[in-house]
This record gives structure tokens, C-alpha cells and sequence, in this order.
């Protein structure tokens, strides 16, 4: 039993370690992006439907976000903001599937090809949400999620770059204070994420030793077949959803446990749909709940199944086309290797920009503090 708790917390390790410089630059990306592109200008765009607005909420969510539940805080902003819901819901789903450190993690754990077709996977999403939203869509509904919305709105932590709102994304980039704001968002991306990613490589690595291959083989239907049927193929979409909201897991911590079901032969379409399948976590539900209230949380997760189970099965139904379905499947045990090699220098070299940008954070952070200290220090003599 030992051994086997051991070898988990290595096969976790090793995937952490294999992963660790594309989430530092993925965030490092992430973060800059958030600080040279404002939620209010989005929101100024995405006000009314349409083709155009749904693929510029895409193209905004692509690249301001980084976890799930960061993107719903996010997309609830850009709705309250004045997008048009339909707007926030295309947002919602690039500002998951579309991330930049979910797709570079993707190809170093699993190849180019689940790059590709995550990033399908996530544009078919906002197509299939767009069409069904014409089909059904309780307009009341969403009004009533707006106001409950706008009541529950806080902050949400990323105050220190208000101030560079009205600079351009080069005085940005060239000045200290736009350094400054992008090491917050990057500590705020942290913040936000570090829990699931933690759980996400952890719970991976038990389950690939703890739960057998039969228990896999039963789960999803003809599973390890190089052609499986269309059945098989809609069975495994429809199900890995389901394994998402019980694992209680965002958009980070899904890649090892994709690449886990990979390994325990899972169809591709399988794949793609848990993938997609972050926004349906149990929690996420839950922080929809809080957000919009139950009714609308339902209607969107329900929405959101359908959309990701339909994209899931097309981008299979591609890749077959083109005959490009991965074949190679590596179990997780095999990622488990510490070595001097390229990923060792990578880590160590992202680690000491991240490194710096935390330092940076804390100073100011420090700095601010002991400046409103000193005010209300002066403030109390001047009462006196």
C-alpha cells in the first residue's frame, strides 16, 4: 500500500515537473494580456449579437484568462459590463479551452495533435452555443441573471492596473508601473488556479495507479479500438463530461487526467468532450449558482453538455476524415522522469522570471501598505 501511495505522489511529481515551465509561461502570457487588454473595452464591443461579436468574445476570451473559475468571475464582469449573454457565454468558453498555458501543456503531455484539437474543440463549442442560443434561449431568464449578477458582484482582486486603462499596450509593456499591474495578474492567476492544478496532477496520479484498466475498459465502450463505433464514439463523448463534475476540477487541472484517460484508452472524442467538460465540474455549477442564480446555472451547464459533447464527437469526426487520430497512448507512469534536459532548464529558467514577478508583487504590495500606514499615521497627529 505504501509503495503504491508513493508511486502515485511520483507519478503526480513527475507530470507537475514535465508541465511546470509551459504553466509559468502560459500565466507569465496571460497575465500580460489581461493588463494591455481591459475587460470595459471589451465589454464596449460585445453589446449587441452577432456573428462578429461572438467571434471578437471569443478572440478577447482566448486571451484574457487562464482557469475556470477565473473565467466565470471574468465573464460574469463582461456581461454586468453590458455584452449581450450570448457574448459572455463564447467568452466563457475560449477564456477555458482556448488558454494559451492549457494548449502548450496539452501538446507537452500529449502531442501537437490534442493541441489541435483542443483548440477545435473550443471554437466548435462557440459555434454549436451560438446556433442552439437561437433555438433556445430564455430571454427572462438571462435579464433576471443579470440582476442577480450586478447584486452579487465584489472585486475581484485585480484592482492595481485600473491605473493603466487609459495607457497603450506599449507604455504598457515599456513602463515599471505596467510591469507592476502584470506581476498582480500574475500572482492573481496563481491565486486563483495553484489549488486545482495541485489537485489536478495529484488526483491523476492516483487514479493511474489505484484504479484498474478494466474498470477504463468498462466505462467507455470499445475503448483502446482504433475504430471504434459511432456508438462507442457517442457513449465516450457523453460520459466523460460526467467524470468531470465529480472530480471537482477546472481547466488546469483536466489536462493530466485527459491525458490519464488517454492512457487508459479512451476514444479521442472521449477526450475532447472532458476537456470541454471544465465548465460542468461541480463546483463551477455551483459558482455559476452563486453568480447568476439556479435556474440560469442550470439552463447554462445544460447548454454547455450539449455543446461540448456535439464538439467533442465533430472533432473526432475530423480528424478521422484526415485520418490524424492519435494512435500512441503513454501512460502516465512513463511522463515520470527527472533529467537533466530541456525541461530541467526551462524550469529553471520560467521559474526565475516567475520568481521575480512574485517579488515584484510582494514590494509593491509591501509598499502600499506601509504608504497607507504612514497616512494614517500623519492623518491621527493632525487629529491630535
Amino acid at each position: 500500500m505504501l509503495n503504491q501511495i508513493g508511486e502515485a505522489l511520483l507519478t503526480s511529481a513527475g507530470i507537475l515537473w514535465k508541465s511546470f515551465w509551459a504553466l509559468m509561461f502560459g500565466y507569465i502570457v496571460s497575465a500580460a494580456i489581461q493588463v494591455i487588454v481591459t475587460r470595459s473595452q471589451m465589454a464596449r464591443v460585445l453589446g449587441k449579437r452577432g456573428w462578429k461579436q461572438a467571434i471578437l468574445a471569443g478572440v478577447f476570451g482566448f486571451i484574457s484568462s487562464s482557469c475556470s473559475f477565473a473565467a466565470i468571475a471574468a465573464s460574469r464582469s463582461v456581461f454586468v459590463k453590458g455584452a449581450h449573454p450570448v457574448n459572455s457565454l463564447s467568452f466563457l468558453i475560449a477564456s477555458t479551452n482556448l488558454v494559451i498555458e492549457l494548449g502548450i501543456v496539452l501538446w507537452v503531455l500529449l502531442g501537437w495533435k490534442f493541441f489541435v484539437g483542443n483548440f477545435l474543440l473550443g471554437i466548435l463549442m462557440i459555434f454549436y452555443a451560438y446556433i442552439l442560443t437561437r433555438f433556445w434561449f430564455p430571454r427572462e431568464l438571462a435579464n433576471e441573471a443579470k440582476q442577480h449578477a450586478q447584486q452579487r458582484q465584489e472585486g475581484e482582486g485585480m484592482h492595481h492596473h485600473t491605473q493603466m486603462q487609459n495607457k497603450n499596450w506599449w507604455q504598457k509593456l515599456t513602463s515599471k508601473e505596467g510591469w507592476r499591474a502584470i506581476s498582480h495578474a500574475f500572482f492573481m492567476e496563481w491565486k486563483m488556479a495553484y489549488k486545482e492544478i495541485l489537485f489536478g496532477f495529484t488526483i491523476a496520479g492516483f487514479i493511474s495507479v489505484f484504479i484498474p484498466t478494466s474498470f477504463w475498459n468498462t466505462l467507455f465502450l470499445q475503448s483502446g479500438q482504433d475504430a471504434p463505433s459511432l456508438f462507442a464514439i457517442l457513449e465516450n463523448a457523453l460520459v466523460a463530461p460526467v467524470i468531470a463534475f465529480f472530480t471537482f476540477i477546472g481547466s488546469m487541472g483536466n489536462v493530466p487526467l485527459a491525458a490519464l484517460l488517454w492512457s487508459k484508452n479512451a476514444s479521442f472524442a472521449g477526450v475532447m468532450s472532458f476537456l470541454g467538460a471544465d465548465l460542468v465540474a461541480a463546483t463551477v455549477v455551483y459558482l455559476q449558482a452563486k453568480y447568476y442564480g439556479w435556474k440560469y446555472a442550470v439552463y447554462l451547464s445544460g447548454l454547455l453538455y450539449i455543446c461540448m459533447v456535439a464538439a467533442g464527437i465533430t472533432v473526432h469526426g475530423i480528424f478521422a476524415l484526415f485520418n490524424v487520430i492519435p494512435t500512441q497512448r503513454t501512460a502516465l507512469t512513463e511522463l515520470v522522469r527527472f533529467a537533466i534536459d530541456y525541461t530541467f532548464w526551462l524550469n529553471i529558467i520560467f521559474a526565475v522570471i516567475g520568481g521575480i514577478l512574485l517579488w515584484m508583487h510582494f514590494k509593491d504590495n509591501d509598499s502600499e501598505y506601509h504608504q497607507q500606514h504612514r497616512e494614517e499615521h500623519s492623518q491621527q497627529e493632525t487629529a491630535n
